[in-house]
């Protein structure tokens, strides 16, 4: 896999269209979670919020994240 210095635009839309997908099915699935008190379903919920969170910091910075930005994100690398 040949890295690229930063996504095309194609790719940054295909990126936010997940990063839409991810976080709207996190918000259903922890509405539901609350709703019906299935707490299995509320921390599978929050990682899908979490890994569109992810795809929105891909978009926003129009490339792919290291390894290390993925896991702290709060880190300057």
């Amino acid at each position: 896999m040949r890295k690229k210095g930063s996504l095309s635009r194609l790719e940054r839309g295909l990126a936010i269209a997940l990063a839409a997908i991810w976080l709207v099915g996190g918000a259903c699935g922890i509405y539901l979670a609350l709703a019906r008190g299935r707490w299995g379903l509320s921390f599978v919920a929050l990682a899908a919020v979490i890994y569109g969170a992810a795809w929105l910091r891909v978009a926003a910075r129009s490339r792919l994240l290291t390894w290390n930005e993925l896991v702290a994100p709060w880190r300057r690398v």
